[in-house]
């Protein structure tokens, strides 16, 4: 990337995300099931356990108008937000709820979740909008999913990723800390970019207009960031012994050399991104020794001694 205000993107799609979702549900199945016993209502307690019988999966998309019609919203929304709208969806949520010590009817709806992801110091917060709970039972079963069952998923829904930030990174020794500075839900991708502390803060520049969506996954890095990080991978190696040996041919000659990395100076990335150039500094020594051939066979003086360091 040239021309941006970030310096590193990554993009999941859709098929991506699912998937990932998918194989979290099957390795950690308890963490899709709970329950919860809200403030009483009027003196009276409930009680709501809830189990995902299917493993969830998120679209990325905006609810349309007349599914957003139906939602029971959060308190405060009555708008969908122009931005970064997803649906939390899982087609079987089997639901228990007791009024004291009365269980009512068991329900296994299909259950929408509309949620906004926002920026939030540097991190993701996750707004729920709204939740639409399907074919449901007449009351007082509609009821209680109402009051209870979805004000506890809308609940259940702002702690996911809630504060969710990318750690600080050790590449090639060299520490980067990334800050998230925007957030895109795209009908093909889930994209998070950021920006690369490295010393000093990134220029900001004008961001690009279109993802690269044709991957399923795709990862792009500034110019900037990857000159950073080829300087600091180079620099490891410096002072570095690149070759040493000596050889003899008997009764003819023998030599000694040896060369040391010392630097990489200049390093610039090329048009190409897989190219780089730099200047690089590398001391070499060495010694030549010419031998004679005598009728004895025993050799005789060295004729040349030449030793060379640059």
């Amino acid at each position: 990337m040239n021309d941006s205000d970030f310096d590193l993107a990554v993009g999941v799609g859709g098929d991506a995300v699912n998937s990932g979702l998918q194989k979290a549900y099957q390795q950690h199945r308890d963490a899709f099931r709970g329950s919860v016993t809200p403030p009483p209502i009027e003196g009276t307690t409930y009680t709501f356990a809830w189990d995902f019988l299917t493993a969830p999966s998120l679209v990325l998309a905006p609810p349309d108008a007349d599914l957003w019609a139906k939602m029971i919203k959060a308190d405060g929304i009555t708008d969908l937000p122009d931005s970064g709208v997803l649906q939390f969806v899982t087609e079987k949520l089997q639901a228990d709820c007791k009024v004291g010590d009365t269980a009512l009817p068991q329900v296994t709806p299909k259950v929408t979740v509309a949620l906004q992801l926002k920026l939030d110091g540097g991190g993701i917060t996750v707004v729920p909008l709204g939740a639409f709970l399907d074919k449901l039972p007449a009351d007082p079963t509609s009821i209680i999913v109402k009051n209870v069952v979805v004000p506890t998923l809308l609940t259940k829904g702002a702690d996911l990723l809630k504060g969710l930030k990318i750690p600080a990174q050790d590449l090639f020794g060299q520490t980067v800390t990334l800050n998230l500075v925007r957030v895109d839900v795209i009908p093909t991708h889930l994209v998070l970019a950021s920006t690369a502390k490295v010393g000093r803060p990134s220029a900001v520049r004008a961001a690009p207009a279109d993802w690269p969506t044709d991957k399923q996954v795709f990862t792009l890095i500034s110019k900037g960031l990857l000159t950073t990080l080829l300087t600091a991978a180079v620099k490891k190696y410096e002072n570095t012994q690149l070759a040493k040996d000596d050889k003899t041919i008997r009764f003819v000659a023998s030599a000694r050399w040896d060369a040391t990395f010392r630097r990489a100076k200049d390093l610039k990335v090329g048009s190409d991104p897989t190219t780089a150039s730099a200047g690089v500094d590398i001391d070499w020594h060495a010694e030549l020794d010419l031998v004679p051939i005598t009728p004895d066979g025993k050799g005789g003086c060295a004729l040349s001694k030449a030793g060379h360091d640059t």
